[in-house]
């Protein structure tokens, strides 16, 4: 019962939420997560490599290059707010097609209120259907009886 609650506890926890955040520092630290809003200039000239109309590029930071950002993209969003999914494909974006730039960042407070539901809803359950079956039948067990 403790394990199981324990390895439910730490799933809702790791599936907690995040936020962005401007970026703060002059450094990045590489694999951070970032979310890069396009210039209208940006999302036309990157169009070929990202699609048309996208206007943020989501996705870890790889390096800065003589030509700018190096992303493993992970997501691209359009002007509709249309998300996409990508399997980690590199893009450089140049620092002049860059309108923001935000990190992600775990969000404590949901995080904690998502764990929290997690929980009592968890304890609900089990308050309301209780441990399970046990794989056998009160007062079965032996072989069937013979009629006489």
């Amino acid at each position: 019962m403790v394990r199981a609650v324990t390895s439910f506890g730490a799933a809702a926890l790791l599936a907690g939420c995040y936020n962005y955040e401007p970026l703060v520092r002059t450094h990045l630290a590489p694999s951070a997560y970032l979310a890069v809003t396009l210039s209208d200039a940006g999302s036309v000239q990157l169009a070929p490599y990202v699609g048309p109309l996208v206007a943020v590029v989501r996705g870890r930071f790889l390096s800065t290059t003589e030509r700018g950002l190096a992303l493993s993209v992970e997501s691209v969003e359009d002007r509709r707010g249309q998300t996409f999914e990508w399997k980690g494909e590199t893009v450089v974006v140049p620092g002049e097609f860059v309108r923001s730039l935000e990190e992600r960042h775990a969000a404590k407070g949901k995080t904690v209120l998502l764990a929290s539901a997690s929980l009592v809803g968890f304890f609900a359950a089990y308050a309301a259907f209780g441990p399970g079956a046990g794989g056998t039948t009160p007062g079965g067990g032996g072989p069937p009886s013979m009629p006489r």
